[in-house]
This record gives C-alpha cells, structure tokens and sequence, in this order.
C-alpha cells in the first residue's frame, strides 16, 4: 500500500496565465494530481511549498504527481525532503508542457530533483535552482530504477517497489522539447541533465566538478546515462514493450513551444520555422542547442543536428559532442567560440562537421588531452586547434578523415597528429610527435585574417599557397592560446603513429612548403 507523507491544507487553485498553445491561453500553476500520489501545495505568497507525496519502499526515494507544474518570474517552487530521501521525483500529467521562469528549490535534506513532463519544459531568463543533489529535466515516459521497474509518467505507478537510484529514461517518438534561457547551476560535485526529443540551451548550465548531459532522442528508445573512468557517456536500447501502456501524451511541437511560452528563449520563430537570434541557423526536431556550459565531464548528444552558437564550454576533464548528422560550430563578430576540454576532447558528426570560428584572435577548440574528429562526411575546420595529446581527423571506421577549409586551418599539438586529404587554402600543421596525412591541395593564401601578426609564419601563410608542417618540436607554442603566453606541455598519451619527427603526406598540389624536423 502506498505510505503518502502526511499531507498538509491543500492551497486552492491559483492560475497563472503562462502558456499559450494552438492560440488559446491556458491557466498554468502548480497544481496536484488527484491520483493517490498525495501531493500537496501550499502557497505562501508567491512560494509554493511542496510537501506530501509518497515514499518508495525503502524510504529513499519520494514521488510527486501534477496536473501542472509553472512559475512565473519572481515566483518560487519549493521541494520539502528530509535526511533520509535521496530523490525527489515529479511527474506532470496534464498535457501541457511546463513553462518555469522562477526559482524551482530543495530544502530540508541533499535530495537530487528529477522532473518529468513528455510535454514539454521552457525555463526562462529569470529560471534559477538552489538544488543541493543532482538536477535532471526530461520529456520521457518513465524513469526507471535498473530493476526492471518504472515511474511512469501517467497511469498508476507501484510507489513501494521503486527502490533504488534512477538510471534510466524511456523516450518515445512523442517526446517532447525541453528549453533552457535561464541560468541552471548546481552545487559543487552534483550533475546536471537534460534529456528530451530536442534540447535547446540558449541560457547556461553550471555542474561545477559534475557531469553536464544533454541529450535529444525523438525516436523511441531506452537511455542510461553511464559514467566510468571519468568518461561520460550513454547506452540506448530499443524500447521497451507498450502493450497495455496508455496512449502517450502528445508532446508540442516547438514553434509553438516557443510562442506558447509567453517567456524568452532566444530563439526567434518565422513560419514553421526556429531561428536561433542572432543566427542565420535553424533548429528542428532532433537537434541539441547549447551556449554556456561549466562542468567535470560533459556529454552533448543529438540525434541530428548538433549546434553550438557563440557557445562558451568549459570542463576540467572530459567533452564530448555527438551528431547524428552535423556538429555545426559558429562565433560571430560580437561573441567568440570557445570550447577547452581539461581532458580528451571528442567530436563526432556522423555525416559532417561544420566549424567556422576565425571572429576572434583566440584558439576556439583546446584540449589537454587528445583531440579527435570524427566524421564520414567532410570535416570543415575553419578554426585553431590545439591539442595536448594527440589529435585525428577520423571516419568512422577509424581510417583518416576528409578535412577542408576555405579560410585558416592551424593545428597544433603536443603529440603526434593525423588527418586525411586535405583541401583548402594555407595550411600549418605543428606537432611535438609525427604528422601524419593524405594528399594535400592548396588552394589559396589565408586573407582570413584570424593569423595574428605575432605569428612568425604570418607572412608566408598570408601571402602564398603554403603547406607548413613541423615536426619533432620540443613544444608547440600557441601565440593566441586563451590564458597562456608561451608554449603548453603535456604527456602525449597513446602509440605514436610515426618515429616522433617524422612527417608522412600523400601528394601535394601547387603551393610553397615548409617541411620542418627536429
């Protein structure tokens, strides 16, 4: 028998005009299920506090049911725990996605907070947590324990067997969006994610020694997010049998997510179409947006488009970033890219990768640990590298990869360093190991612009159809490396490719070259 937390005065309904969906305005506020879960809410003032629910079997992990769930801004959500519960997890079963614009809080123990709605979340600029444990938002259909067992996100759920740590999510093709323009931090050690049919980050997500995960799955399927050797990752499995589940609850398509909002999201809607502002690219069903993220570990998969506008991203371990189709990369004039992985860096965009990020004198993409690109597609690399390790331009199959680039290729790192045929205009390879590449077609000089004059193969690279490659360097000196000034050291991990100092390349087309070995 289910053993509700002993409820308090149920608060009459307060309606908050938060939410506009197919054109009509719908009344939005936390509001209890009237399903047995025994959630209560008080309001005190504009808090509402959070208590009742019920218990798992074993005391550890506390259910929460709505009808909805919103905040205005200014407004705050409360969570009531104690010492003894581990998790707190709410499901909203009214249909309507969750529009949050306030401060969503835990208090009374160090619970972890996991929210579900397979409608639909848009947190806005004025979206904050004071969440002691882990945070994690998801459009699934349940979230299961490991055992066999789930929280499902309608229909009755056995509360007493739900024992345990969640581990999985259970995405349907219904899925719904999840977008974030707030400000999402969690304590030091604690982890953060997002996990949905899209995920659009426009605002920032900090994890501080944690995990960042953002997932977006819009076909049905198992995800368990896994961790284990400092690396961050995820399994998928086919989904899970639907006989006898009720009909999933239609998730909201996401211009009219955005419109219906009422909140801003920095995306911008033309049509049937999602603009990110101040962008020229598109979002659509499937993709990963992300801006700002600080963590230990950091994992952003998408099932088709992987975006990164302006973005800024830095974690002391390691980062990852996966597309089904394109990891598309971008800066502007007003806003540089910057990514700086403290360990491997890791980019794989199964049909493309498309970075462009020359705005600023500043090396876009850095690694303290190995740097790879992965991708059967061309891999457009219009950008700085520099790596700690070792650095590959990959298919997937692991033989090297294609790389282009119209503007300024520089590479650079403290080992060995690969790549495939290259096309594109001068190019400067650096590496403290070996270098290794097909054949390489120069097709122009740099007039980027992204060369600072300090470099002292400015000239060269600016004024002529170039190929510098060195080789065997005791280090490898980035002059517009973010937060140093002179040359960066580290361990080359992993089997050399070469002798270190050799250099290996196919044929190379009309150009002036430099080929250096110490």
């Amino acid at each position: 028998m289910n053993a509700p937390i002993k409820p308090q005065t149920l608060v009459p309904f307060v309606a908050l005009s938060l939410l506009v969906a197919g054109g009509e305005t719908l009344a939005q506020s936390i509001i209890p299920a009237s399903d047995g879960t025994g959630t209560i809410v008080n309001l005190d003032g504009n808090e509402f506090v959070i208590e009742g629910g019920t218990l798992s079997g074993d005391g550890a992990n506390l259910f929460h049911s709505f009808i909805e769930l919103g905040l205005d801004a200014n407004q705050i959500a409360t969570f009531l725990a104690h010492p003894q519960i581990q998790n707190i997890l709410g499901r909203v079963t009214g249909g309507n996605p969750s529009i949050i614009d306030g401060l969503i809080q835990v208090l009374g123990g160090d619970s972890n907070l996991y929210l579900m709605n397979p409608s639909g979340f848009v947190f806005g600029s004025n979206a904050s947590l004071n969440v002691p444990g882990d945070f994690f938002v998801t459009t699934a259909q349940g979230i299961g324990f490991g055992n066999g067992l789930w929280f499902d996100a309608w229909g009755d759920n056995d509360y007493q067997s739900l024992v345990g740590t969640p581990v999985e999510f259970d995405l349907s093709d219904r899925s719904g969006t999840i977008i974030n323009a707030g400000n999402l931090a969690v304590s030091e050690g604690q982890n953060i994610g997002l996990i949905g049919g899209s995920v659009i980050n426009t605002g920032s997500l900090n994890a501080p020694e944690g995990n960042v995960s953002i997932v977006a799955m819009p076909e049905s399927g198992r995800l368990r997010i896994v961790s284990g050797d400092n690396i961050l990752g995820f399994e998928i499995e086919p989904p899970r049998d639907e006989q006898g589940n009720p009909e999933a609850i239609r998730a909201v398509d996401i211009p009219e997510l955005i419109t219906g909002s009422g909140v801003e999201t920095g995306l911008t809607v033309e049509g049937n179409a999602v603009r990110i502002d101040n962008s020229e690219l598109l979002v659509e069903t499937g993709d990963v947006v992300s801006r700002n993220i600080i963590a230990d570990n950091a994992i952003l998969s998408a099932a088709n488009n992987l975006t990164l506008p302006e973005s800024q991203i830095a974690t002391t371990n390691h980062l990852t970033l996966l597309a089904g189709d394109t990891v598309r990369i971008r800066d502007s004039e007003n806003q540089p890219f910057l990514a700086r992985a403290g360990g491997d860096f890791y980019i794989q965009g199964d049909r493309n990768i498309d970075i462009l990020a020359l705005n600023h004198l500043v090396t876009p993409l850095v690694s303290e640990g190995n740097l790879t690109l992965v991708s059967d597609g061309n891999i457009s690399g219009d950008a700085h590298f520099s790596s700690g390790g070792n650095f590959s331009m990959l298919n997937l199959s692991g033989d090297a990869g294609n790389f282009v680039s119209l503007y300024d290729p520089i590479i650079r790192a403290n080992g060995d360093i690969e790549f495939g045929n290259y096309t594109g205009v001068a190019l400067k390879v650096e590496a403290t190991g070996s270098i290794q590449g097909g054949d390489i077609r120069i097709t122009g000089a740099d007039i980027s612009g992204s060369i600072p004059l300090s470099d002292p193969d400015y000239t060269i690279l600016t004024t002529s159809q170039s190929v510098i490659l060195r080789a065997g360097l005791a280090s490898v000196t980035s002059t517009n490396f973010p937060g140093t000034t002179g040359g960066t050291n580290f361990n080359s991990p992993g089997t050399p490719l070469l002798p270190s100092g050799s250099i290996q390349v196919g044929n190379v087309y009309p150009c002036f070259v430099t080929l250096g070995r110490v």
